[in-house]
């Protein structure tokens, strides 16, 4: 009788040991106060071919799971949202900005789903200031984050503002730049734009900035608009090139650039206004380059350089970089991730934003429509989630 009792004690703790041990390796029961959203199409920037009916969880500003799990868990207090008919994305990127530090035009960008942009050039601010200025505008929600390059280098005399004499100097100052604060290094390989001829760094100074920079992990976005200085920006090893370049683009230096990983940031809506106000041919130059880049295969990330030159410029979603990028050949789906994924990889967070995976940061745009099948969709905004908030939600 003894043993009949021990072995029920032991069947039935036994059982429940089962249960609590399910439960425990269940990694999709997740805590109160969480939103769910489902039965969405999910575009996850990655190019994969959109999903539906997916479940989002999202948690502490976090995504905590993407997936169609029977097992998950909706706890008492979460918020579910069905999208049903909605398209989901991640957040879109302007790699290429300036005014960046300004909270109305943040908070601008954000409600449109632009959830994040790189400053490619302050001058407003010394380092110091600018940095300071970036980590308080970091901490509204409502504000679009804001990757900061800080001051652009260049030679003394050149297209910048944060002159260097030496190659000993230049290592020097970009250590400067990082020491207080920079997201990334921006430099100026330039002699000739906006009608002026400008002091142009050396390639001993080119090669010295880059390589102090990805000593420290940090990337190099350079500034060139003509074919002998893309050659320049190349060699050095930068990470993207900021402008397409208005002269001819040739098949080997495409090949290089793919060879190396290289980005291109385009620019076509700066190239664009450039063109209409000093009658040139800049932007068909550039769309045509471009075409010739995408074709071959090279990566792109969207950028506009928004307040960049005296034209107007798209704040907000950028409508115009889009519609000439697609002029240039790129598809729908190539243009979703060069605002994207590519986009974050410029920015050298990768491993934070740009696509809808479990562990990144949960900045979501949700559209009434499906940008794969139409552009437009992208204005056409339902609700907007930043850093896991709801920042924007249609009434």
């Amino acid at each position: 009788m003894k043993r009949n009792i021990r072995s029920i004690f032991f069947i039935s703790f036994f059982a429940i040991l089962c249960i609590l041990c399910k439960k425990a390796e269940n990694p999709f029961v997740v805590s109160p106060e969480v939103i769910i959203l489902q039965n969405g199409l999910l575009l996850d920037g990655n190019g994969s071919y959109p999903v539906e009916n997916d479940f989002i969880v999202i948690e502490n500003g976090y995504i905590k799971y993407v997936g169609q799990d029977s097992n998950l868990i909706i706890p008492e207090g979460s918020r579910v949202i069905d999208l049903s008919g909605k398209t989901i994305l991640p957040g879109i990127i302007n790699a290429h900005v300036h005014d960046g530090y300004y909270a109305s035009n943040l908070k601008e960008w954000a409600k449109s789903g632009v959830t994040t942009v790189r400053d490619l050039g302050n001058f407003n601010h010394s380092p110091i200031e600018a940095y300071s200025l970036r980590d308080k505008l970091l901490k509204d929600d409502e504000n679009a984050r804001l990757v900061a390059a800080g001051p652009m280098v260049t030679a003394v005399g050149g297209y910048g503002n944060y002159e260097v004499s030496s190659p000993e100097d230049a290592q020097q100052k970009t250590l400067n730049l990082i020491e207080s604060g920079a997201d990334i290094i921006k430099i100026a390989i330039e002699d000739d734009l906006q009608g002026k001829r400008w002091q142009m760094l050396s390639m001993d100074e080119v090669n010295a900035v880059v390589q102090t920079a990805h000593d420290n992990n940090l990337l190099i976005s350079a500034h060139i608009s003509r074919a002998k200085h893309l050659e320049m920006a190349i060699t050095s090893g930068v990470n993207d090139v900021a402008h397409m370049i208005v002269d001819e683009l040739t098949e080997d230096n495409i090949s290089k650039m793919i060879d190396k990983n290289i980005f291109w940031i385009p620019t076509l809506e700066l190239w664009k206004g450039v063109s209409e106000i000093h009658t040139l041919n800049w932007d068909k130059v550039a769309i045509s380059n471009l075409r010739k880049f995408v074709r071959s295969g090279g990566k792109v990330a969207l950028g506009t350089d928004y307040n960049g030159y005296i034209n107007k410029f798209d704040l907000g979603m950028p409508v115009q970089e889009i519609k000439l990028m697609q002029e240039a050949g790129m598809t729908n789906m190539d243009i979703i991730i060069a605002c994207t994924r590519h986009a974050s990889i410029v920015c050298n967070m990768d491993s934070e934003i740009g696509t809808i995976e479990q562990g990144k940061i949960a900045d979501i745009l949700i559209l009434n429509d499906n940008p794969i099948e139409n552009l437009n969709a992208l204005t056409d905004v339902f609700m907007i989630i930043h850093n896991g908030s709801i920042i924007r939600e249609a009434n």
